[in-house]
């Protein structure tokens, strides 16, 4: 599923703008790729070294970043290690995660170790879901509250991941601005999903994006796919032309992707344009896509009937509804309200072999022999890479797992094959 060498990296030039692909897959290549694409872009970056710098991530849900659902901590850091090396002193990580995930009152910041990160670094995080915001007018009745933080921001950098989506069949910078609506205002860009991605996207644009396309999730995404190694990171100033150029290195049909038809009817998007994409950017993988929704998943999201939703919630809450509700596939999530208290303890190093999947995949850059040994900030953040992709049962935790443990069953061994 990888690029071949020849393909990557590449550059795609329009009059809309740019997107720079470069190749990464450990820590050491994804921190040297970022440190690339930023030198390439440095002209677009504020003159202002004290420019309020604000990061929005895709923190979809709760889902550990290498199941291809969320920002990898690995391309948080190097960004944040980059623009602090230039220089910037106000940065600040900003998401509002999904509608159920913030129904609950679940810190995905705290779940998936974006918290300590942030710690490490001294930057602000922002739960734009608790922010206050400004009504955008949309259409077909949507008017959602989008985070004040976002909008006034002095520069914005987008970090969307690449994976399908059953509603919006690609998610990547387009649909990662969903998260800057507050709360349950996302709820307003189901009023006419595609079609609101596309406007909001025009409303509120992005200074810089860089894609996170190191794990993607393909199949039943957003949030019960499968993770696929796609290795990519990329840059561009344009969230139109960047999603038309993500959507063909992962053999993503435009057709499937409601958002971009909106932009090609609109105009914003040119037939022209895709011809030259499909003709000019190899495919490098192609993932599963989204498969076909059940009626009762459509009837589930539908505005109309979001009064029935809200008088049902208390019994559709109950974990035994919502496992058979999963099983049916009219949801995809179905969410613990007990944070786990996993920690990494020790390794064995007599377990590992010739085996450094570990030291490839630690945000903080920690050597094979400190992984187990150092395991409090400022070296570690507990994200837990290293034990979720070590092969060998080297690593030693202890805690409990809690909302961890769908994810581990699922997905443990998918991980460790990538």
């Amino acid at each position: 599923m990888t690029a071949p060498p020849a393909a990557l990296p590449l550059e795609f030039v329009h009059s809309r703008g740019r997107v720079s692909v470069r190749p990464a897959w450990t820590r050491a290549e994804v921190f040297a790729s970022v440190e690339a694409l930023l030198g390439e872009w440095e002209t677009k970056l504020p003159a202002n070294k004290h420019a309020r710098v604000v990061i929005k991530p895709n923190l979809n849900n709760d889902l550990v970043a290498l199941t291809g659902n969320c920002a990898d901590l690995r391309v948080l850091a190097a960004l944040i290690e980059a623009l602090r090396a230039r220089g910037y002193t106000d940065l600040t990580v900003a998401d509002g995660s999904n509608v159920g995930i913030e129904r609950r009152n679940i810190s995905t910041f705290r779940r998936l170790r974006l918290d300590r990160l942030a710690s490490r670094y001294s930057v602000r995080t922002v739960d734009l879901n608790r922010d206050e915001g400004r009504r955008i007018v949309l259409h077909d009745g949507a008017e959602p509250l989008v985070a004040t933080t976002v909008l006034d921001a002095d520069f914005l950098i987008s970090v969307p991941k690449i994976k399908t989506h059953a509603e919006a069949g690609l998610s990547c910078a387009m649909k990662n601005w969903v998260g800057i609506c507050v709360g349950q205002d996302k709820r307003h860009m189901h009023q006419n999903l595609g079609r609101n991605i596309f406007a909001l996207s025009e409303v509120v644009q992005a200074d810089l994006i860089l894609v996170d396309g190191l794990v993607g999730m393909e199949g039943n995404g957003p949030g019960d796919g499968s993770p696929v190694r796609v290795g990519l990171l990329a840059m561009a100033d344009d969230p139109f032309l960047n999603d038309c150029v993500m959507a063909q290195l992962v053999g993503m049909p435009t057709a499937r992707v409601p958002y971009l038809q909106h932009a090609l009817t609109a105009g914003v998007v040119s037939a022209d344009l895709l011809e030259r994409v499909s003709r000019e950017v190899p495919r490098i993988a192609a993932i599963e896509l989204a498969p076909p929704r059940s009626r009762l998943a459509e009837l589930s999201e539908s505005p109309r009937l979001l009064w029935l939703k809200k008088a049902v919630r208390p019994i559709v809450s109950q974990p035994a509804v919502a496992e058979l509700a999963y099983r049916a596939r009219i949801t995809q999530d179905v969410y613990s309200l007990e944070d786990d208290t996993l920690q990494l303890v020790s390794r064995n190093p007599s377990a590992c072999g010739t085996c450094r999947k570990c030291e490839d995949f630690c945000p903080t850059g920690l050597r094979v022999e400190e992984i187990g040994v150092k395991i409090d900030l400022p070296d570690c953040v507990q994200c837990l890479y290293c034990w979720w992709v070590c092969p060998n049962a080297a690593l030693t935790l202890i805690g409990e797992p809690e909302a961890m443990q769908r994810q581990i069953d699922r997905y443990k061994v998918q991980i460790e094959g990538l």
